[in-house]
């Protein structure tokens, strides 16, 4: 007997929930900081590749054709943990790399919370927010900064864009170069 076989069909059937993101009503600065302790914590350098990292870490990701049914899920976490990042195949490199990095963010800061508070449940988060939901803007904009500090952080940011080079040495488009640097006050 396999142990799928083993198990009480009731478990082997049962429907798995999956939860919108909860925010962790963090600060901004609390969660760039979270991200860049993240990144100094596991050793990774600029040029890293995140769909490496993705992959070391339980994760998988997929690409949305224009055509597909289902457009909607940007990452979907399993009750276990592993999870999918769904990108869609018609954005360039540089703007998969910030998804990529958003996603991520979601995965650390708002799934230990939808875990713990919903054993046995996984979590969702879509590619589009109803702006009148506002626990899920939040959590969108939570995913947005530690994807910012965790793929540009500070000093190494200050340092490539007085140079002009911040979009190709971080691997993402100039808007988000923009963004930081204006975060940052170098703007």
């Amino acid at each position: 007997m396999t142990e799928d076989e083993m198990r009480d069909p009731a478990e082997f059937h049962r429907e798995v929930s999956y939860l919108p993101p909860q925010p962790t009503r963090a600060t901004k600065s609390a969660i760039m900081a979270f991200a860049e302790q993240q990144r100094k914590a596991v050793n990774l350098e600029t040029g890293f590749q995140l769909a490496d990292l993705i992959q070391a870490n339980g994760g998988a990701i997929e690409y949305i054709g224009f055509m597909d049914e289902d457009q909607t899920d940007a990452i979907v976490i399993e009750p276990d943990g592993n999870f999918v990042v769904r990108l869609s195949s018609h954005t360039g490199e540089l703007r998969d790399h910030f998804t990529l990095a958003h996603e991520l963010g979601h995965k650390v800061l708002h799934w230990p919370r939808v875990r713990d508070d919903n054993p046995g449940s996984g979590m969702r988060a879509t590619r589009r927010v109803d702006d009148s939901k506002e626990e899920l803007v939040r959590c969108e904009w939570e995913a947005n900064w530690f994807a910012s500090a965790f793929l540009m952080p500070a000093e190494e940011f200050t340092a490539a864009y007085s140079a002009g080079n911040a979009s190709e040495t971080f691997g993402v488009t100039r808007a988000a170069v923009e963004v930081r640097a204006k975060t940052l006050g170098i703007r």
